[in-house]
């Protein structure tokens, strides 16, 4: 973990696949890990792969309607087992 970012190898060295959505529009998919490695390099980082990756004309326009590309599977490739569980309903506002 580089400068506080996961890289692009940590997250490649958990899974072969990294799903890809935006939160604005219908636009998904999914990319081959090893793929983005051989591109980009083991170190680049994840906080950065949304802007090199999403082919969106609306990449460039107003904050509010800007292209919103997030990763839906990153939490559970990274985390562990106790860090992916939701909270229950009714537990306090510390317990997870």
């Amino acid at each position: 973990m580089a400068n506080g970012s996961i890289s692009l190898g940590e997250v490649a060295a958990r899974s072969r696949h990294i799903e890809v959505a935006c939160s604005r529009c219908e636009r998904r998919g999914r990319y081959q890990l090893s793929r983005l490695v051989a591109r980009l390099g083991e170190d680049f980082p994840m906080t950065n792969l949304a802007e090199e990756i999403a082919d969106c004309q609306r990449q460039n326009v107003s904050t509010t309607e800007r292209c919103d590309v997030y990763f839906p599977g990153l939490i559970r490739i990274m985390g562990d087992d106790e860090m992916v569980k939701t909270p229950t309903q009714g537990a306090g506002d510390d317990d997870y």
